[in-house]
């Protein structure tokens, strides 16, 4: 993200991209397309009566057999008796049918409907609806980057509701996302961001089948038809004019199904993105690029595409990381490209060299904290979630209480919108940036380490610093409120010596209790300064630290 793809990194943040969901950013929680398969071919073996020559199921096992064009050998080894996963060709039939499964879900049933392999077979509500399934990684990537702005357009192939449940579990409720499963949701406001869900959405269809069951697209008739179909119509209108207008992240998605593939030819041939541009307007995170993904580009990119840029054109188009570890990179750059501008906006009258020291301290945590997500990603962002959650609300207010959702966001808007937030001028957000740049810039210089707090209790503070005198808890305040809500809920305890760094200027001190034993020499007692009175008598960086480290006697 701070090489090739740093313009991708730069446009997401601003919010310039489109994010294309499709199954891979689920995979971990939700049954894939060879699970899929293997339920259809199941619910239909058992479904058979034997004694009936010209049997509904029979037949419609037999047409998903041919599909799987089976050999001799092969169709003599099926076995009714056993269960499909028992077969002694099962995994061939399912690998074979996972190109084919649209074609699959195609097949009807005498006397039933034509969803009703989807409905009943695969039984879209319990294996895609079930509120059991909690988020993965992935969704909780999106979410923050929706509530920090920066992903205000997502479309998504998935029937799954792991977005949706990943935005109430940090947001709270009601969410500020909108989804859009049917044309008439595109009327809803869109408080954060919109969702829109081009094949249907199981949890919908499950709390309201008679509006939404409709709107399932699994069938290769209704992929092909989709666009064409009137009942699309706003939903097609919408999405031609996102690709015509904003660059598209694809994240886990193969882009085979022919209506999707329709859709950027068709948003192609009114508004051509060209190459080479500014920013990659089409991204796939995968390693290398399938025949679809590269018939995609091809289309989109009409005259651009020739034999001496194709390949130019693909290395440029693919982000070799898939979803997770993609996303979780880009969730720590926006954050810290968010604490880079309030820098930028706080410290017009610092050099240029200056403010890029600082901006280096915010880089050393980004990659001090990028370094922790292995073993376990999702320890790692649920981590962050919990820490930049409590982390944001002690510096806005200095207290916990009364909190909605886990996380909150530095900005609800994207960078490109921050500059016009009046909110940020009084905030306090500017100067705790540059606090949190200097802390960074310790830790390149090697005067101190830190550490995350002990536990989540607002007595632990923000954060923890390691000098050779030993850890302290370090309390990051935006302005004088929260710091003296923390002085008054007792969560700071001058004998514990901490730090604590306001934004605003230091306002005189109110009497603390308890206080330390009289006649008590030696301790300094907590350690106060101000990073908006530093800015006024410092006239760079290293005046800048110099004086931080002097005024809390580190």
């Amino acid at each position: 993200m701070d090489g090739t793809f740093a313009s991708l990194a730069k446009g997401v943040a601003e919010d310039r991209y489109v994010l294309w969901l499709g199954s891979g950013i689920s995979l971990g929680r939700m049954d894939g397309l060879k699970q899929v398969i293997g339920r259809v071919i199941e619910f239909l073996r058992t479904r058979i009566e034997a004694d009936d020559p010209d049997c509904r199921f029979a037949k419609a096992l037999n047409a998903a057999l041919t599909l799987a064009s089976l050999s001799h050998e092969e169709r003599a080894r099926v076995d009714l008796a056993l269960p499909f996963d028992a077969w002694r060709d099962s995994v061939a039939i399912s690998l074979r049918l996972v190109s084919n499964y649209a074609r699959l879900l195609d097949i009807v049933v005498e006397g039933e409907a034509d969803d009703y392999l989807l409905w009943e077979a695969v039984d879209v509500r319990s294996t895609f609806a079930d509120p059991a399934k909690l988020p993965d990684v992935e969704h909780l990537c999106l979410a923050i980057l929706m509530l920090e702005g920066a992903a205000s357009d997502l479309i998504s192939a998935n029937w799954d509701g792991l977005i949706e449940r990943a935005m109430e579990a940090l947001a709270g409720r009601p969410s500020p996302l909108t989804v859009c499963a049917r044309p008439d949701d595109l009327r809803e406001p869109s408080p954060r961001a919109r969702l829109i869900k081009i094949h249907g959405c199981a949890t919908k269809a499950e709390q309201d089948e008679s509006n939404y069951r409709a709107f399932l697209v699994a069938r290769q008739s209704q992929i092909h038809g989709w666009i064409a179909h009137s009942q699309n119509a706003a939903l097609v209108t919408r999405l031609l004019d996102l690709i015509a207008t904003k660059p598209t992240l694809m994240l886990g998605l193969s882009a085979q199904d022919a209506n999707i593939q329709a859709l950027f030819a068709d948003a192609a041939a009114r508004l051509q993105w060209h190459w080479p541009g500014d920013r990659p307007s089409y991204v796939f995170s995968e390693d290398e690029l399938g025949i679809d993904q590269q018939g995609l580009l091809q289309n989109v990119y009409r005259g651009d595409w020739t034999p001496a840029t194709r390949r130019p054109i693909v290395e440029g188009s693919r982000v070799q990381a898939y979803a997770k570890p993609l996303l979780l990179a880009l969730v720590l750059h926006v954050l810290c490209a968010k604490v880079e501008k309030l820098i930028d906006t706080a410290t017009a009258h610092l050099e240029a060299a200056d403010r890029l020291a600082l901006k280096r301290g915010i880089n050393a945590l980004r990659d001090m904290a990028a370094a922790s997500a292995q073993p376990d990603p999702l320890i790692f962002i649920n981590a962050l979630v919990d820490q930049c959650g409590r982390a944001m609300r002690l510096i806005r207010s200095g207290s916990l209480e009364r909190a909605q959702g886990r996380y909150q966001p530095i900005s609800i808007e994207s960078i490109s919108g921050m500059p016009g937030n009046p909110d940020l001028i009084a905030s306090g957000l500017k100067e705790a940036a540059i606090a949190v740049g200097i802390i960074g810039a310790g830790v390149v210089q090697g005067a101190w380490m830190i550490k995350a707090p002990a536990s989540l209790a607002p007595g632990e503070g923000t954060l923890q610093m390691a000098t050779s005198a030993g850890n302290t808890k370090v309390f990051l305040a935006a302005g004088a409120q929260a710091t003296l809500q923390l002085w008054q809920d007792g969560h700071i305890s001058e004998s514990e010596e901490p730090i604590i760094i306001q934004g605003h200027k230091l306002v005189p001190a109110m009497p603390r209790s308890p206080r330390g034993a009289p006649g008590r020499i030696g301790r300094l007692g907590a350690r106060e300064v101000s990073i908006a009175g530093l800015l006024e008598v410092c006239g760079g960086f290293e005046e800048l630290f110099q004086r931080f480290r002097e005024e809390l006697a580190i």
